[in-house]
């Protein structure tokens, strides 16, 4: 049983807590679903442990791990005092903290220090949560550094602690953060990849475009590949004003408009409804997909991506993407994703599989994730624009997924039983392999440039013109040296996915024929070949009531109408602005 606090009706849905306090959450609570036995871990800035909201919450709590220019563990001080995981209210004049927010829209009861002002609540209060500490909290939205006398001297290690999550057999990974990521991180997200732990960011919370297409961008977390990056909407599925912008890499739209807002962390009492940011809104959908991990217990974290991205409230079973990429996929429908079953889909991270293919396709990106550090040490790119030659990792658990599933459907079709068992995340840990990946994890299967779905290469299906350019001996030196230093050029910033977007060759790409036959024009990527139709669509039942009405604006259209035999859309013709060719920052 639920305490009263967390009876939706007790609350107005017009304090700015109604992508809590509406039907459909009310609905579930009522059955029982209510993410109790789902782990959830939070990546955030120190919490205020005795947050009122938080009070009947389960949550641990832990100082993530810092290290120096060497990768040696090293004590965390701000101002000259050691970094604790968690504050008490009103040290240091906080009441609040964006880590404390994050955690109350998971599992918070909506309970304030004063009951004049309404508390923040969260969709799944019975979840267990592991909040890992990664800088001090702070009345802006800059998480405070450690203290160093040089740059890199004590940093957050971003990948130990998305391991961190992963050994505690987290479900979910909600990150309302930003910054840079170093080539060390990699192997922490592609583990988290590997056993299908669902991980959920926020794009920055600003005007700047994104890039033109979903493919992902492994030096930043918000864009690491196959990461759930949302966008923020209003209860009416209206962009935020502060970042109704395009961007390529937003996968699905959730709540962070006109929600409940704690006005000043230095306040004991005045929450009030405002922008809560895209941050909010990851934490939002982290909450809403506990709610589906417990009501489908058998599904993969894969899986339940799968049916994320196929049943927005524009996708109606099928995964469109919005041809302006704003939208992403569409608007997140907690309804669909408690009444359609997820395990009909495949064990295949969705996005990183559309990021994969869509990378494939541009000349400029096509290596990224093909790389091996043995025959390219030093990454691809410029000193200033590098990709680390350790994203290869990232292709080759794409591929490892690919393969897994193939022998999920040929045990099928040999009417076998217990299929699932070869799936990738079922086989996370095992290993028909004699090596491992640097992380202790067992490394792909076979030879990682052919497509497990199909006979032909995939990485080959947008590869055009001569081979990348041979890197001078100065660049070199100064990218062993940026790998030694392990700094990053911007910290994790609490609540937005910050920083300037990198930019990409605009030259224009020649028309040149592509497999299949097709002939590609300047400035478009290649289709995919071998389309096969798309899995039948699955329509939610509706035992739930909708959750907020439908309105503001019309619904993308289907792009493209057919998929690609991997079950998810193929990347489209969208080189640039139309005027340009490569993969280039949208120019407005």
């Amino acid at each position: 049983m639920l305490p009263c606090a967390w009876t939706p009706g007790a609350f107005a849905a017009d304090d700015g807590r109604w992508p809590v306090a509406n039907d459909v959450v009310a609905a579930a609570w009522k059955q029982g679903i209510d993410g109790s036995g789902v782990k959830v871990a939070v990546l955030d800035s120190q919490a205020v442990e005795d947050y009122p909201a938080l009070k009947h919450a389960s949550i641990t709590y832990k100082l993530g791990r810092f290290h120096n220019v060497d990768d040696k563990t090293v004590e965390c001080k701000v101002d000259g005092k050691p970094l604790t995981a968690t504050i008490k209210s009103g040290e240091g004049d906080y009441y609040s903290s964006r880590g404390t927010d994050m955690l109350a829209w998971i599992v918070g009861d909506g309970i304030n220090y004063t009951s004049k002002w309404p508390g923040i609540m969260g969709a799944a209060p019975k979840a267990d949560v592991l909040h890992i500490t990664d800088g001090a909290v702070n009345a802006g939205p800059v998480v405070t550094p450690c203290d160093q006398k040089l740059a890199g001297d004590a940093t957050s290690d971003s990948g130990a602690d998305v391991k961190t999550a992963v050994d505690w057999d987290a479900r979910i990974l909600n990150r309302s953060q930003g910054g840079d990521l170093v080539s060390a991180d990699y192997a922490g997200y592609v583990d988290a990849l590997r056993h299908g732990v669902v991980m959920v960011g926020g794009r920055a919370n600003d005007m700047n475009p994104g890039l033109d297409d979903l493919t992902g961008d492994p030096r930043s977390m918000e864009t690491f590949p196959g990461v759930v990056m949302v966008n923020s909407v209003d209860e009416s599925g209206n962009l935020a004003s502060t970042s109704d912008v395009m961007d390529g890499n937003v996968a699905v739209l959730s709540y962070g408009m006109n929600v409940l807002d704690p006005v000043n962390p230095l306040s004991n009492v005045y929450n009030i409804a405002g922008n809560g940011g895209t941050s909010t809104a990851a934490a939002v959908l982290s909450s809403y997909l506990a709610l589906a991990m417990q009501k489908w217990p058998d599904a993969t974290g894969n899986q339940i991506i799968q049916s994320l991205i196929r049943n927005t409230k524009s996708g109606k079973g099928k995964p469109v993407i919005d041809p302006e990429r704003k939208r992403g996929f569409g608007e997140v429908d907690l309804n669909a994703l408690l009444t359609v079953d997820p395990t009909q889909y495949k064990d295949v991270n969705p996005i990183l599989e559309y990021q994969m293919k869509a990378a494939a396709q541009y000349p400029d990106l096509k290596d990224w994730y093909t790389q091996d550090c043995k025959t390219n040490p030093d990454g691809v790119g410029t000193a200033a624009d590098n990709v680390p030659c350790e994203a290869g990792l990232i292709g080759r658990e794409y591929e490892r997924q690919q393969a897994a599933w193939k022998k999920v459907e040929q045990c099928r079709s040999d009417g076998g039983s217990d299929c699932m068992q070869y799936s990738a995340t079922n086989t996370a840990d095992g290993s028909n392999n004699n090596t491992t990946t640097p992380n202790g994890q067992a490394k792909p299967e076979g030879d990682p440039s052919q497509s497990a779905s199909s006979g032909m290469p995939v990485w080959l299906w947008g590869v055009i013109g001569a081979g990348v350019a041979a890197i001078a001996a100065g660049v070199i030196i100064a990218l062993v040296v940026s790998r030694r230093r392990r700094t990053r050029a911007r910290i994790p910033v609490s609540g937005v996915a910050y920083g300037s977007v990198r930019s990409y060759p605009n030259g224009p790409v020649p028309s040149r024929p592509y497999p299949g036959g097709s002939q590609g024009s300047g400035g478009q990527a290649p289709p995919a070949p071998n389309r096969v139709p798309e899995q039948p669509p699955s329509q939610p039942q509706q035992p739930y009531p909708q959750q907020v009405p439908r309105q503001g604006f019309a619904p993308p259209q289907p792009y493209p109408p057919t998929e690609p035999a991997s079950g998810v859309p193929a990347p489209d013709n969208h080189g640039g602005n139309g005027n340009s060719g490569g993969h280039g920052r949208h120019s407005g």
